[in-house]
């Protein structure tokens, strides 16, 4: 096959040193240990009111037996208190991470076995105000992997943010079945540690959070394609801070401010030897999680999860390109709400460090090009994976790359670099459309009412748009 063409990793500062680690503490036992797999109970405070159709479960995390790998049914004690009124269109609210609306409900196998949905924060709270108190260092957080599960195969097969998922069949197993072997816990590991390579939709993927930023190190190998790579959203002392209030099941107040931004860096290279392509979008089945504590009752927490894409456009058999760039930010990632109208908390600035069009290169008979696609999303909430119902901030970029033929080399090489960078903020919960049919396929065999792809209040904005062609001859922008 076509060499692959070297691209160097960067690592996040912090992330991967040679310095010698301290010795981790003794891991939890016991209720220290289902709570920190499970997330902290509820606790019933006079100055919240939570909606009628709430049902809380008793016992915390001590109650759960296990999760799917698909981080949709919950394995629960069916003595556990409350659990005897649980039925399909409640919500069950165990834990700040089992929490949702009963779409399915078995027993199995000794179990209680609930399937969740997402819901809407307003769907379980329907009056309070909840704030951080002060800012919520996440340099530190704790890792929740959810395995292997069934949605984060699905390819996008259309293209753009959210592109149709693959129809494809795909091996599908009842969830929180007993044949599916999963009784065990999510796996979660103590805060500091580093995130293991993880094999998701065909992809090597290495998630990281959150000292120096978050990102992932991915690589695809198949097909006759080679793709190898890293995006990453730079951060420093991240932090978040959040402010809720919510009255007659209505957002009245709300504001999300994350703190540290300080650059995106994008690293890259594909090769083909079969004038092959691929499109994939890949939801990486995995948060980084900080508690922020009970705020009246409440078990908040703020998590960061990932999404990244690859769609590589080769023309010719031998196909290669290579690129690597990063750009600086200013401003936070975040936004206020009040009186009905959104407005971002610290407008960004971007402007180029290292450019990504001076370094591209492989040029072969053919014209090249590849689009690297990353989604960082920052939520407060209740909730898990991706499925977090409260404040929610996502920043999406988008950067296609295209290198020309090496016939028109001895005239001019044209390079060509178009960046977008996008920002979806809200209160709700908001799941991209190919995962959510993905999700509703699944659902559709065990009778289970489909999940809505968005709920809530939301805005998004496009921040920055930029098409860099270089050199800029006629030859090469005609």
């Amino acid at each position: 096959m076509t060499a692959l063409l070297t691209v160097t990793l960067v690592l996040l500062t912090g992330c991967e040193r040679g310095d010698a680690a301290p010795t981790p503490p003794d891991p939890p036992t016991g209720a220290a240990a289902a709570h920190q797999r499970y997330g902290a109970a509820p606790a019933p405070d006079p100055r919240v009111t939570y909606q009628p159709d709430v049902v809380f479960v008793g016992g915390g995390g001590a109650s759960v037996r296990g999760l799917s790998e698909d981080a949709l049914t919950w394995r629960i004690d069916p003595s556990a208190s409350g659990a005897n009124t649980l039925a399909r269109g409640k919500i069950m609210f165990l834990t700040e991470r089992a929490v949702g609306r009963v779409l399915d409900l078995r027993r199995d196998s000794g179990d209680l076995a609930v399937t969740l949905g997402p819901v809407d924060i307003t769907d379980v709270i329907r009056d309070g105000t909840f704030a951080s108190d002060g800012p919520v260092a996440l340099e530190n957080p704790t890792r929740y992997d959810a395995g292997a599960p069934f949605w984060a195969e699905y390819d996008a097969d259309g293209g753009g943010a959210g592109g149709a998922a693959s129809t494809a069949p795909v091996a599908l197993r009842l969830p929180g079945s007993a044949s599916d072997g999963q009784r065990g816990p999510v796996h979660a590991v103590r805060p500091g540690a580093f995130a293991a390579q993880r094999r998701v939709g065909g992809f090597a993927v290495t998630p990281i959070c959150c000292a120096g930023g978050v990102g992932a190190r991915f690589s695809y190998d198949g097909g006759g394609i080679r793709v190898v790579g890293t995006a990453t959203l730079l951060m420093k002392k991240p932090t978040a801070r959040f402010h809720l209030e919510i009255r007659g099941a209505t957002v009245r107040r709300a504001e999300l401010r994350i703190g540290g931004m300080a650059g995106l860096r994008i690293d890259i290279a594909g090769a083909t030897d079969s004038h092959q392509n691929i499109n994939k979008r890949i939801p990486i089945p995995l948060d980084f999680s900080v508690p922020v504590g009970e705020i009246l009752g409440v078990p908040f927490s703020v998590t960061a999860n990932q999404l990244i894409g690859v769609q590589t456009a080769f023309s010719a058999k031998d196909g290669n390109i290579k690129a690597a760039g990063e750009w600086s930010l200013g401003g936070s990632l975040g936004f206020g709400y009040a009186n009905g109208a959104f407005g971002v908390t610290d407008p960004w600035r971007l402007s180029v460090h290292n450019s990504i069009t001076d370094s591209i290169s492989g040029p072969s008979v053919g014209v090249n090009g590849i689009i690297v696609h990353y989604q960082a999303a920052f939520r407060a909430g209740l909730g898990a994976l991706g499925f977090t119902a409260g404040l929610y901030a996502t920043v999406t970029a988008s950067v296609g790359l295209t290198v020309g033929s090496a016939l028109g080399a001895p005239l001019v090489l044209c390079r060509s670099t178009q960046l977008g960078v996008y920002l979806n903020y809200g209160v709700g919960y908001t799941i991209p459309a190919g995962l959510t049919r993905a999700i509703n396929v699944f659902l559709d065999l065990v009778n289970a009412g489909p999940v809505a792809a968005t709920a809530g209040i939301g805005r998004a904005d496009n921040v920055f748009n930029k098409l860099d062609i270089q050199p800029p001859k006629k030859i090469c922008t005609s």
